[in-house]
């Protein structure tokens, strides 16, 4: 059965997680292909300045494609 964009994101949070850190990121585009969702991501990295006693924020985006049925994570780009 193919995931949904809502059960999906929630199928990659934990994948996430451990390979960046990030607790959340939002699906800015989507496409279905060959049972794989292609996915643009947009995610908030924390950065320390190089003092390291500031931390900043920085917007990231990158491209993923899933597995439509299982939400593991194939590739990133």
């Amino acid at each position: 059965m193919v995931l949904n964009l809502v059960d999906l994101k929630e199928k990659l949070k934990p994948q996430l997680k451990n390979l960046w850190g990030i607790d959340d990121f939002k699906i800015t585009k989507a496409s279905h292909i060959n049972k794989y969702w292609i996915l643009g991501i947009e995610y908030q990295k924390p950065n320390k300045s190089f003092g390291g006693d500031t931390i900043f924020y920085s917007t990231e985006r990158s491209v993923i494609s899933a597995n439509d049925e299982t939400g593991e994570i194939d590739t990133i780009n």
